[in-house]
């Protein structure tokens, strides 16, 4: 028995979209009762996604383009308005968490090669504490054989 692939995509738009709902019912809101936000904030990117799927929806039907797009009603602006709105701070909300995740982790990695690089430091005056005692007890181990032979030979001396 095969089991079909969850559709974790599908399920992750529907997700945001119905998230995006509350956000864009309050812009809806606000645009009816501010014409200024209507007007300024609301109305452009409807304006401007009318525009395209228009000139895009005729061009693929090999039509032409339109001189003119025929605008929105305040009630569609409002709407798609609100949308587009709703959608961009649902979007803009996620590439804050990315953009934060990323700067989190460019920190760990910070943090992390700055311990490797104090470890490599501490290794290095290691090694070279270890160089130097071993030049030390080089030259003791020098010394103690020139004793000795010193030693051996007052002892020849005395035979």
């Amino acid at each position: 028995m095969v089991v079909g692939a969850f559709p974790i995509a599908k399920l992750g738009l529907l997700c945001i979209k119905h998230i995006s709902k509350p956000v864009s019912n309050v812009i809806k809101q606000y645009a009816n009762k501010n014409n200024a936000f209507r007007i300024y904030v609301v109305a452009p990117p409807a304006t401007l996604y009318n525009t395209i799927e228009v000139r895009s929806k005729l061009w693929m039907l090999g039509i032409g383009q339109p001189k003119r797009v025929p605008p929105l009603t305040r009630a569609m602006s409002i709407k798609m308005g609100g949308e587009i709105l709703g959608e961009l701070f649902i979007f803009l909300i996620g590439v804050s968490f990315i953009l934060n995740e990323f700067a989190r982790q460019a920190r760990n990695s910070e943090r992390k090669h700055e311990r490797h690089k104090q470890k490599r430091e501490e290794l290095n005056n290691r090694i070279v504490e270890l160089n130097e005692r071993i030049a030390r007890q080089d030259k003791e181990i020098v010394h103690l054989k020139a004793k000795v032979n010193q030693i051996e030979s007052n002892r020849w001396d005395l035979i």
